[in-house]
């Protein structure tokens, strides 16, 4: 499980000395330790540890910009480097056009389009990805 990577990563840093590393991954793997720690915690899937990912990075990226330029800015995109491989592994642009093909001239609005698409292809498609090619194709 990705969980248990970031662990042997990190343990492998920590016989290396390498702090930068261990530093890096230590933000997420306090997300797992409080997700485990909350009273909605009811086990952890390969998928779910991908979100939880995903959310961090999302978190981290939403902050580049206010950062920009500065030591700290660096050091969120090492983590986001670092932990993208173990994100959820989305449908590249030609797959995600592929999903949304057979919905035009059937499904228009935002709503509708988002809300079909993320229902059965949540966490395998780019939220951002599929608006821009809604939008290309005429079905917002």
């Amino acid at each position: 499980m990705v969980r248990d990577e970031l662990k042997a990563m990190s343990i492998a840093a920590l016989k290396a000395r390498d702090k930068e590393t261990r530093t890096l991954l230590s933000g997420v793997l306090g997300r797992f330790q409080e997700v485990e720690k909350s009273g909605k915690f009811d086990g952890w899937t390969e998928q779910s540890q991908r979100e939880l990912i995903a959310a961090h990075i999302k978190q981290l990226s939403s902050s580049l910009e206010v950062l920009a330029g500065s030591d700290l800015a660096a050091q969120y995109q090492k983590e986001i480097d670092l932990l993208a491989p173990f994100g959820p592994q989305l449908l590249d642009e030609a797959a995600t056009r592929a999903i949304l093909l057979p919905m035009v001239g059937k499904v228009s609005g935002v709503g509708p389009v988002m809300g079909k698409v993320m229902g059965k292809y949540k966490g395998q498609v780019d939220p951002g990805l599929v608006r821009r090619l809604a939008a290309e194709l005429g079905l917002l």
